[in-house]
């Protein structure tokens, strides 16, 4: 397990990483900004480049995302996906999922409500078998 931390205090981003075989899992925690999203995505690249072809994010631990942050990271990830990476996000809060949501980053993403469902469909999906589960429908909040 390696841990990051970046930023400031009120900026800081916690990422813990669990590399197993050709897989990792990635537990985001603090405040994703503007400032520290290039440290997500750039070890989210690095786990590419080193092999990695499926990549869990869990964001259980998340406590705020910057919606200035979302249109980067969710590119980066588009962009792992269209080199042949599997990335499933799992445990976004109703606070991060209707950020997302309200700056249109969660499209053409998987998520997750747990992340014992996306283990399941990284398994499946890695066997071949993998049928794409929507997580459960959210309102986006008007009052952002």
């Amino acid at each position: 397990m390696h841990s990051d931390a970046e930023g400031h205090n009120r900026s800081t981003l916690e990422l813990r990483v669990h590399e197993a075989g050709a897989r990792a899992a990635v537990a985001v925690g603090g405040r994703l900004s503007v400032r520290n999203v290039e440290a997500l995505t750039g070890r989210l690249a690095r786990l590419y480049m080193s092999g990695k072809s499926a990549i869990i994010i869990d964001f259980s631990r998340l406590k705020h995302a910057d919606y200035r942050s979302l249109p980067s990271l969710s590119s980066a990830l588009r962009g792992l996906s269209r080199n042949g990476c599997v990335v499933i996000l799992c445990n976004l809060s109703d606070y991060i999922l209707n950020i997302f949501r309200v700056v249109g980053c969660d499209e053409g993403l998987t998520i997750y409500d747990r992340k014992e469902e996306a283990v399941r469909a990284l398994r499946s999906r890695t066997t071949g078998s993998y049928a794409r589960r929507p997580y459960r429908d959210r309102t986006v909040s008007a009052a952002m």
